[in-house]
C-alpha cells in the first residue's frame, strides 16, 4: 500500500447539514423527511415512523435533498454515531436536523468506498465525546481526520466486495419485510376484517373466492369451510367471541435482575431490558444475564412495556427479560399466530403512551386486560400452519445477514488499511 496516499476527508467530501422540520409541517404525504429515527442497524433507510412534507413547499428546501451513495452521520444524542447509506430507493427525500451528509466530491473519491471508508474512520472521533447532556461532535474535526487513500481501482474494487455482502443483507431485509406484511395481511383478513365470512355474505361461494384469491383450489377448498357465512349479534363471525389477552394467552412480565449480573461477554442468557435492542424481527445479543429473575422461552413474541409502548419482536432464544419487556405466547403454543396479534394490538398499545404521564407505560393487569377475538380454533391452527413457512424464512435470512454482517465488519478494516487486499478476499470467496 506504499501507493496509498494521505488526504484529509475534506479535501475528498463535503460535509453538510438538515434542516429542523418542525411537527407543523409535517403531511401523511409529499416528500420524505428523512429522520434518524429512520436509519436502521444494518445502515439502511426504513420508512417505518415517516414524516413528510408538502411536495410544493418540499421545493423550498431543495439544498436539504439527498442524492444516490450519500453517507449520512448522526452527530448528536442518544443515536450518535449511527451511519446510513442512501440508495436510489430511498429517494426523493430530504434530510431533517441532528444528522450530517457526507458526499463525495466530483473525482476526488469513489462514493460507495467513501462510504465504507467513513463507517471506518468514524470510530475515531466517537471518543472525542463529551459527558453533557447533550454530547456532539464538531464539523471542523471530522472534517480534519486523515487516512489512506487507494487509487481509484483499488476503491471500487474494495468497495465492490463490502457492497456485494450489504447489497445481500439488504436483500434479505427487503425479502422480510414483504413476508411479514403478506402474513399481517392475511391476518388482517381473517381475524379482523373478517373477509371470508363478508364475502360469503356478499355472495361468493366458491372456495378461492371466499379465501380472496390468496389460495389455490386444494388449500381454499379446505379453509373455506371453517369460516362462518353470517355474523351473529356482537358483530363477530357466528361462533366467535371477545376475550382478552390474559385468559387466551401465557403472560410473563420483565424484573430487572441486579446490574452486577449484566456483562457483555456472552455469560448467561441473552438480556432484553427494553426495546434498545429490538429488531425488524429479532432483537440483538448485546447484554447477557447470569442471574435473571424473569425469562422468556423460544419463539415467544416480546413486547416494549415501557416507552415506546408497544413495540414488538419475537425471541430467537430463550433470554431473560427486563423491567421494560413482557413476553406471551397463545395457551395452544401457536407462535406464529401469538406475533401476528401482538402487531395488530400495536395501535391500542402504543396509546398508552399517551396517559399524561412522563414515560408511558402498560402494567401486567392493563396488558392481560386488552380486547382480544377468539376464533374457531382450527383456524388459528391453520393460520399458524401456512404463516410458519413464512416465518421459518425470516428467521433463515435475518441469519444469513448477521453472518453476512459479520464478515463485513471483519473485512471493512483490514481492506481499508491495507492489510487484506481485494485479490486475496476474491480468492478467498
Amino acid at each position: 500500500m506504499t501507493d496509498w496516499k494521505v488526504v484529509k476527508l475534506d479535501d475528498v467530501a463535503d460535509l453538510s447539514g438538515g434542516y429542523a422540520f418542525k411537527s407543523s409541517q409535517y403531511t401523511q404525504s409529499g416528500r420524505f423527511v428523512l429522520r434518524t429515527v429512520n436509519i436502521d442497524d444494518q445502515f439502511s433507510i426504513t420508512r417505518e415512523n415517516s414524516n413528510f412534507i408538502d411536495e410544493n413547499e418540499a421545493r423550498e428546501f431543495d439544498r436539504f435533498a439527498l442524492r444516490e451513495h450519500d453517507t449520512l452521520f448522526v452527530m448528536v444524542a442518544a443515536t450518535l454515531g449511527k451511519i446510513g447509506y442512501v440508495r436510489a430507493r430511498d429517494l426523493p427525500a430530504l434530510l431533517n436536523q441532528n444528522m450530517w451528509v457526507i458526499r463525495a466530491k466530483a473525482g476526488a473519491i469513489d462514493p460507495i468506498f467513501l462510504h465504507y471508508l467513513f463507517r471506518e474512520i468514524s470510530k475515531i472521533p466517537l471518543s472525542w465525546v463529551g459527558g453533557s447532556a447533550r454530547s456532539f461532535l464538531r464539523r471542523d474535526d471530522v472534517r480534519k481526520l486523515e487516512f489512506k487513500l487507494p487509487d481509484e481501482d483499488e476503491q471500487r474494487a474494495i468497495a465492490n466486495v463490502l457492497k456485494c455482502l450489504d447489497d445481500k443483507i439488504e436483500l434479505n431485509r427487503r425479502m422480510n419485510e414483504t413476508l411479514e406484511e403478506m402474513a399481517r395481511a392475511l391476518f388482517r383478513d381473517w381475524f379482523v376484517d373478517f373477509g371470508p365470512t363478508r364475502r360469503q355474505m356478499e355472495g361468493a361461494t366458491d372456495p378461492v373466492a371466499v379465501m380472496g384469491g390468496a389460495f389455490p383450489v386444494e388449500k381454499a377448498a379446505t379453509l373455506a369451510p371453517l369460516f362462518p357465512a353470517a355474523f351473529g349479534d356482537d358483530g363477530l363471525p357466528e361462533g366467535w367471541s371477545h376475550s382478552n389477552v390474559g385468559t387466551e394467552f401465557d403472560v410473563v412480565m420483565g424484573q430487572s435482575p441486579p446490574g452486577h449480573t449484566y456483562n457483555e461477554r456472552g455469560e448467561g442468557l441473552p438480556f432484553f431490558q427494553g426495546r434498545r435492542d429490538f429488531g425488524f424481527r429479532f432483537p440483538s445479543r448485546r447484554v447477557f444475564c447470569t442471574d435473571p429473575k424473569r425469562v422468556s422461552e423460544s419463539d415467544w413474541t416480546l413486547l416494549s412495556v415501557r416507552a415506546p409502548v408497544g413495540d414488538i419482536n419475537r425471541s430467537a432464544e430463550k433470554c431473560a427479560i427486563g423491567r421494560g419487556v413482557g413476553a406471551f405466547l397463545h395457551k395452544a403454543g401457536l407462535h406464529s399466530f401469538t406475533y401476528y396479534t401482538g402487531l395488530a394490538l400495536r395501535a391500542e398499545l402504543k396509546s398508552y403512551d399517551k396517559d399524561g404521564t412522563v414515560f408511558g407505560s402498560i402494567n401486567q393487569k392493563q396488558f392481560r386486560g386488552l380486547e382480544v377475538v377468539v376464533p374457531d380454533k382450527g383456524l388459528a391452527i391453520h393460520f399458524d400452519e401456512v404463516v410458519a413457512p413464512m416465518d421459518d424464512k425470516i428467521r433463515l435470512n435475518t441469519e444469513e445477514s448477521e453472518t453476512l454482517a459479520e464478515m463485513r465488519d471483519l473485512l471493512l478494516p483490514k481492506l481499508m488499511s491495507g492489510e487484506v487486499r481485494v485479490g486475496s478476499v476474491e480468492a478467498a470467496g
